[in-house]
């Protein structure tokens, strides 16, 4: 029998416009903002922001080291509308596999307001979907309190 991939999707509605809310995914001052996996601080972005473009944030934890480094490529990139790309983690901290996902982002615009949507894939089993559910959950609240703000 073959194992099939899981997937997490997340919806989430903003009172902002989608250009910007896709303006706070992707710009390296938003989203050092309100993006703070498992409590690490964002403190590099470099990515290319088009189809075949690289992707490379890097993370450091509570003690000031690296502690998490996420690489990927965009499969696919409509601007304000959609973005698709390979999204691989690589966590220094013992015990931790490396992950290879892909995310599906979508901008829903309704007038001055907009959804987000957000798919990853590729988890294992239901035990490897919990934390970076809730680690969604966590990144959208926080980006939905940043653009309160």
């Amino acid at each position: 029998m073959e194992d099939k991939a899981l997937t997490i999707a997340l919806e989430h509605d903003f009172s902002v416009p989608a250009e910007r809310l896709y303006e706070a995914w992707i710009k390296e001052d938003d989203l050092k903002n309100w993006w703070h996996p498992s409590e690490n601080k964002l403190v590099n972005v470099a990515q290319t922001v088009e189809e075949g473009g690289d992707i490379r944030y890097e993370f450091e934890g509570q003690n000031g080291k690296s502690s998490l480094i996420i690489t990927g490529k965009y499969k696919e990139v409509k601007p304000n509308e959609k973005l698709v790309y390979s999204w691989n983690w690589d966590v220094s901290a013992e015990g931790v596999e490396k992950s290879n996902h892909e995310l599906i982002i979508e901008f829903v615009a309704n007038g001055d307001q907009s959804k987000i949507k957000v798919a990853q894939d590729n988890f294992e089993n239901d035990e490897s979907i919990t934390p970076h559910k809730e680690g969604w959950v966590k990144a959208l609240a926080a980006l939905d309190e940043y653009l309160k703000s």
